[in-house]
């Protein structure tokens, strides 16, 4: 409960109010459900001692008609401010869950799957939330009625009684509370398959195509199949645990109930009690185990909201190695950046990526960065994005560490389009836009110009307004590169890195998208890593790359007086072409 409370205490203090006034509505709601057996069993006694008239008759029937309508309004009121709040929280926690996502690095996502991050802000937040919104209602009111009955027995009709019924009930709760702690550890591997689950669903939703195109559906399906099985046994061993002990309370609601009417009718022939109070108490005994079993059900509830919170609190205790220092400064603009002996090892891998990388960019150049397939090209470029912290050397932007410079200042200095293209289930104007959603339409039609997708426009049916389907499903491949160039331009970023963003596209039409770059683009820096040497000839100076390292340097004339990988490369493409 403590760890609960530690993860929504924000919220109580926040919404204090809401909660005080929650609070008295439930011990009034608490009040006047044991009022009704409290009258009946003084109206029994007046009506054998002969006491009874028409004025208490009518002053008892008026009591028991309001005690209903009293109910229904606070209750109601309380369920609105509940339902309220609950959704608040959840709303909260989830915004906080996903702003927390969004400041963590990529070796944060290296190790945590995305079906398995989803689960937490799911399934595991959803338990957080239900559990906190129940233990006041359950709390309080199952509480209040517990002790206000106990007390209207012991001090109103007879201790004795009391003490002989009630005290076997905390004993019988012990043992099952017990029993109920140890079936934490299997929700906990609930918890796990169920992220397993989740992300062989997202695997398959997202690799439907592939799946498809190598007829792996029945394949594909059966996993799924185990996937599900192993979830759904993993939740049927909690029923069937929940089913072997929960009867046990029954038989302790049986035992009191057996005391209750043995002692009861025992006391009335001592003269110790009469038989209004023993219907009043038989009545209140009824009414006890409905919240008492409440409350062991939210402690149990607690028990696998705990799990919950310990899952949602190792994300959230988590720290990016990337961030920004206190003394972080600003940057809009730049002169030159320099690799200087740069070597990057990716936190769960032995061997560095790139080695001892040197080179200097400076403003308004265009760097072509080419080399065989798993040299380490996206890796040096997204050193520029601060994924990562450089393993060894440093990066110097004007003579400072990339590191002094605020990450988000960094990052708007770029546009960065990626070899793998995330569209979004939007406009095609709309994702063009995320890249500066406060840009002009005549910024936007300059990026799409400068992108080469007006002529694209024929083909779509409500042209930029065009729904793109999940991932781009509706749009080639050609037209989704094209699309997120367009995307990184609109901006007008002092970088723009395009990795190998143009390798679906026709010659003519990557020959017109470097020819707007040149024109568009004075003053700007690119950097361009291609297969191609068509979209890097006309670099200021190239640079190629082979396991990790920059075996050769220079514009595309000086690499082809070289014998080196560029120049038996380029005679490759050009008898292939």
């Amino acid at each position: 409960m403590k760890n609960i409370f530690s993860k929504i205490g924000w919220f109580v203090k926040e919404q204090w109010k809401t909660y005080v006034l929650m609070f008295f509505l439930l011990i009034s709601i608490a009040l006047i459900s044991l009022s009704p057996a409290y009258v009946l069993g003084r109206a029994i006694d007046t009506i054998i001692s002969g006491e009874l008239t028409k004025t208490t008759l009518m002053w008892l029937v008026f009591f028991l008609a309001l005690l209903p309508i009293s109910r229904y309004c606070f209750s109601f009121l309380y369920n609105h401010l509940s339902q309220k709040t609950a959704q608040l929280l959840t709303y909260k926690m989830r915004k906080k869950y996903l702003e927390h996502l969004f400041d963590m690095d990529s070796q944060f996502y290296e190790k945590y799957e995305k079906g398995d991050l989803i689960s937490r802000v799911t399934g595991d937040l959803d338990a957080i939330t239900q559990a906190a919104s129940s233990m006041l209602e359950g709390i309080v009111f199952n509480v209040g009625v517990i002790l206000f009955a106990i007390t209207i027995m012991s001090f109103t009709i007879s201790w004795k009684l009391t003490l002989i019924s009630v005290l076997i009930m905390p004993i019988g709760l012990t043992v099952l509370n017990i029993i109920r702690n140890k079936k934490r550890k299997y929700i906990k591997r609930h918890r796990e398959i169920y992220a397993d689950m989740t992300e062989k669903v997202l695997e398959s939703v997202e690799g439907q195509r592939a799946i498809r195109a190598y007829v792996q559906e029945d394949n594909d399906l059966s996993k799924l199949d185990d996937a599900i099985d192993k979830d759904i046994e993993s939740w049927r061993y909690i029923v069937r645990f929940e089913n072997w002990f929960n009867p046990l309370f029954e038989v302790i609601y049986g035992i009191t109930y057996i005391l209750a009417f043995s002692f009861g009718i025992y006391f009335i022939i001592q003269q110790e009690m009469t038989l209004g109070g023993l219907i009043t108490f038989v009545s209140y005994v009824g009414m006890l185990f409905g919240p008492i079993n409440s409350i062991a059900n939210i402690f149990s509830q607690i028990n696998n909201a705990i799990v919950s919170v310990d899952r949602f609190d190792e994300i959230m205790k988590q720290v990016p190695i990337v961030h920004d220092d206190i003394d972080s400064k600003p940057i809009v603009e730049f002169n030159e950046i320099e690799f200087k002996n740069v070597t990057f090892k990716y936190p769960f891998d032995k061997e560095p990526v790139i080695k001892n990388i040197t080179f200097t960019i400076k403003k308004g150049e265009t760097l072509g960065i080419v080399g065989p397939t798993g040299a380490g090209k996206s890796t040096l470029i997204r050193q520029l994005l601060r994924e990562f912290n450089v393993t060894d050397g440093e990066i110097n932007i004007d003579g400072s560490s990339i590191e002094s410079y605020q990450i988000e200042a960094i990052r708007n200095l770029v546009g960065y389009v990626p070899q793998s293209h995330m569209l979004f289930k939007r406009s095609v104007e709309d994702n063009i836009m995320i890249g500066d959603p406060k840009a002009s339409v005549k910024a936007l039609d300059r990026a799409v110009m400068i992108a080469d997708f007006e002529k694209d426009f024929s083909s779509l049916q409500k042209d930029m307004n065009t729904m793109v389907g999940e991932s781009g499903v509706t749009l080639s491949g050609g037209q989704k590169q094209r699309l997120s160039i367009a995307r990184a331009l609109i901006k007008d970023p002092e970088i723009l890195i395009l990795d190998d963003s143009l390798s679906a596209v026709d010659a003519k039409t990557e020959d017109t998208i470097i020819n707007h770059l040149k024109d568009f683009r004075k003053g700007k820096t690119n950097i361009i890593v291609a297969h191609r040497f068509s979209a890097v000839r006309d670099a200021h100076f190239i640079v190629v790359l082979e396991n990790g390292r920059i075996t050769q340097r220079g514009t595309h004339e000086e690499l082809l007086r070289q014998d080196g990988w560029y120049k038996h490369q380029y005679i490759q493409q050009m008898t292939m072409k």
